[in-house]
Protein backbone atom coordinates (compact mmCIF):
# COMPACT_ATOMS: atom_id res chain seq x y z
CA UNK A 1 0.00 0.00 0.00
CA UNK A 2 2.62 2.17 1.13
CA UNK A 3 4.52 2.00 -2.56
CA UNK A 4 2.21 2.73 -4.77
CA UNK A 5 2.25 6.61 -2.52
CA UNK A 6 5.04 9.35 -3.59
CA UNK A 7 7.58 10.19 -1.17
CA UNK A 8 5.72 13.15 -0.70
CA UNK A 9 3.03 11.88 0.40
CA UNK A 10 4.86 9.60 2.81
CA UNK A 11 7.08 12.67 4.00
CA UNK A 12 3.71 14.78 5.32
CA UNK A 13 2.30 11.65 7.16
CA UNK A 14 5.35 11.16 8.93
CA UNK A 15 5.32 14.99 9.69
CA UNK A 16 1.56 14.92 10.51
CA UNK A 17 2.09 11.60 12.96
CA UNK A 18 5.30 13.31 14.77
CA UNK A 19 3.11 16.43 15.44
CA UNK A 20 0.68 14.37 17.06
CA UNK A 21 2.78 12.81 19.14
CA UNK A 22 4.48 15.86 20.45
CA UNK A 23 1.45 18.16 20.86
CA UNK A 24 0.35 14.59 22.84
CA UNK A 25 3.69 14.80 24.90
CA UNK A 26 3.32 18.34 25.31
CA UNK A 27 -0.12 18.04 26.48
CA UNK A 28 0.90 15.53 29.17
CA UNK A 29 3.68 17.58 30.17
CA UNK A 30 1.39 20.43 31.34
CA UNK A 31 -1.55 18.05 32.69
CA UNK A 32 1.44 16.70 34.74
CA UNK A 33 3.58 19.89 35.90
CA UNK A 34 0.53 21.93 36.41
CA UNK A 35 -2.89 20.26 36.74
CA UNK A 36 -1.76 16.97 38.29
CA UNK A 37 -2.14 17.55 42.49
CA UNK A 38 -0.36 15.11 44.79
CA UNK A 39 -2.61 13.02 46.51
CA UNK A 40 -2.17 12.86 50.37
CA UNK A 41 -4.05 9.35 52.13
CA UNK A 42 -4.95 10.35 55.54
CA UNK A 43 -5.92 7.45 58.22
CA UNK A 44 -6.62 8.55 62.28
CA UNK A 45 -7.55 6.73 64.53
CA UNK A 46 -7.51 5.66 68.56
CA UNK A 47 -4.31 3.35 68.67
CA UNK A 48 -2.36 2.31 71.90
CA UNK A 49 1.74 2.62 71.87
CA UNK A 50 3.91 -0.42 73.24
CA UNK A 51 7.02 -0.03 74.16
CA UNK A 52 9.22 -1.94 77.17
CA UNK A 53 10.01 1.71 78.99
CA UNK A 54 6.97 2.29 79.37
CA UNK A 55 4.81 1.16 82.72
CA UNK A 56 1.19 0.33 80.78
CA UNK A 57 0.51 1.12 76.86
CA UNK A 58 -0.67 4.98 75.94
CA UNK A 59 -4.02 4.86 73.86
CA UNK A 60 -3.61 8.27 71.53
CA UNK A 61 -5.18 9.98 68.68
CA UNK A 62 -3.32 9.16 65.62
CA UNK A 63 -3.46 11.14 62.30
CA UNK A 64 -1.30 9.28 59.41
CA UNK A 65 -0.43 10.60 56.57
CA UNK A 66 0.75 9.24 53.22
CA UNK A 67 2.01 11.23 49.83
CA UNK A 68 1.01 9.08 46.72
CA UNK A 69 2.11 11.37 44.47
CA UNK A 70 3.45 12.76 41.91
CA UNK A 71 5.70 14.85 43.67
CA UNK A 72 6.36 17.14 46.72
CA UNK A 73 3.41 17.91 49.13
CA UNK A 74 3.48 20.27 52.33
CA UNK A 75 0.88 19.26 55.17
CA UNK A 76 0.41 22.44 56.95
CA UNK A 77 -2.50 21.89 59.56
CA UNK A 78 -5.14 19.83 61.13
CA UNK A 79 -8.82 20.54 60.62
CA UNK A 80 -12.00 19.00 61.40
CA UNK A 81 -15.59 19.70 59.89
CA UNK A 82 -19.10 18.92 61.56
CA UNK A 83 -20.75 18.23 58.11
CA UNK A 84 -23.79 15.77 58.85
CA UNK A 85 -26.54 15.44 55.77
CA UNK A 86 -28.47 18.15 56.87
CA UNK A 87 -25.59 20.21 57.87
CA UNK A 88 -24.58 20.35 54.44
CA UNK A 89 -28.01 20.69 52.74
CA UNK A 90 -28.98 24.03 55.02
CA UNK A 91 -25.01 25.26 54.46
CA UNK A 92 -24.56 25.26 58.16
CA UNK A 93 -21.00 23.05 58.01
CA UNK A 94 -19.07 24.04 61.09
CA UNK A 95 -15.04 23.71 60.71
CA UNK A 96 -12.09 23.99 63.33
CA UNK A 97 -8.09 23.85 63.27
CA UNK A 98 -6.63 21.84 66.06
CA UNK A 99 -3.36 23.13 67.48
CA UNK A 100 -0.90 20.13 66.82
CA UNK A 101 0.83 19.47 70.11
CA UNK A 102 4.56 20.51 69.48
CA UNK A 103 5.77 19.33 72.96
CA UNK A 104 5.62 15.51 72.05
CA UNK A 105 8.89 14.23 70.51
CA UNK A 106 7.00 10.83 69.15
CA UNK A 107 5.27 13.45 67.14
CA UNK A 108 5.79 14.77 63.27
CA UNK A 109 5.46 18.31 63.41
CA UNK A 110 3.42 20.66 60.87
CA UNK A 111 4.10 22.30 58.86
CA UNK A 112 5.75 19.24 57.09
CA UNK A 113 7.28 18.32 53.46
CA UNK A 114 6.80 15.12 52.16
CA UNK A 115 8.36 13.56 49.08
CA UNK A 116 6.88 10.21 47.37
CA UNK A 117 6.03 7.21 49.63
CA UNK A 118 7.02 9.75 52.98
CA UNK A 119 4.28 9.12 56.14
CA UNK A 120 3.69 11.82 58.20
CA UNK A 121 2.53 10.54 62.07
CA UNK A 122 0.56 13.23 64.42
CA UNK A 123 -0.04 12.20 67.58
CA UNK A 124 -2.54 13.55 69.99
CA UNK A 125 -3.88 13.30 73.58
CA UNK A 126 -6.78 10.22 73.93
CA UNK A 127 -8.19 12.34 76.97
CA UNK A 128 -11.91 13.72 78.05
CA UNK A 129 -10.90 17.06 76.64
CA UNK A 130 -9.72 16.01 73.25
CA UNK A 131 -11.00 17.35 70.39
CA UNK A 132 -13.43 14.61 69.86
CA UNK A 133 -15.42 15.88 72.59
CA UNK A 134 -17.21 17.72 69.82
CA UNK A 135 -19.11 16.12 67.26
CA UNK A 136 -16.87 16.40 64.33
CA UNK A 137 -17.62 13.98 61.39
CA UNK A 138 -14.87 14.68 59.19
CA UNK A 139 -10.63 14.85 60.74
CA UNK A 140 -7.99 15.45 57.72
CA UNK A 141 -4.96 17.89 56.53
CA UNK A 142 -4.70 20.78 54.62
CA UNK A 143 -1.96 21.15 52.10
CA UNK A 144 -0.34 24.07 50.44
CA UNK A 145 -2.56 23.75 47.36
CA UNK A 146 -5.62 24.62 49.75
CA UNK A 147 -7.13 21.17 49.87
CA UNK A 148 -8.12 19.21 52.49
CA UNK A 149 -7.27 15.38 51.87
CA UNK A 150 -10.01 14.18 54.62
CA UNK A 151 -9.70 10.63 57.02
CA UNK A 152 -12.51 8.17 55.87
CA UNK A 153 -15.33 8.88 57.59
CA UNK A 154 -15.29 5.20 59.09
CA UNK A 155 -12.03 6.04 60.99
CA UNK A 156 -13.85 9.28 62.14
CA UNK A 157 -17.00 7.49 63.32
CA UNK A 158 -14.99 4.48 64.93
CA UNK A 159 -12.27 6.90 67.16
CA UNK A 160 -15.65 8.68 67.99
CA UNK A 161 -17.39 5.69 69.05
CA UNK A 162 -14.37 4.81 71.35
CA UNK A 163 -14.31 8.03 72.58
CA UNK A 164 -17.63 8.16 73.72
CA UNK A 165 -17.28 4.26 75.61
CA UNK A 166 -14.28 5.46 77.28
CA UNK A 167 -15.44 8.94 78.84
CA UNK A 168 -19.44 9.02 78.72
CA UNK A 169 -19.31 6.41 81.41
CA UNK A 170 -16.26 7.71 83.08
CA UNK A 171 -17.15 11.07 84.02
CA UNK A 172 -14.28 11.50 86.57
Amino acid sequence: MLSNLKPEIIAVLISLFSLVVAAFSLGWNIYRDVILKPKLKVGFGVREIFHENFPQTLTKLIITATNFGPGQINCNMVQCKNAPVWRRILRKVKYAVVIHDYKNPMSGQLPSKLNVGEKLDLIFPFDKDSFLSEPFTHVGLSDSFGRNHWAPRKDVREARKNYLQEFRNNKA
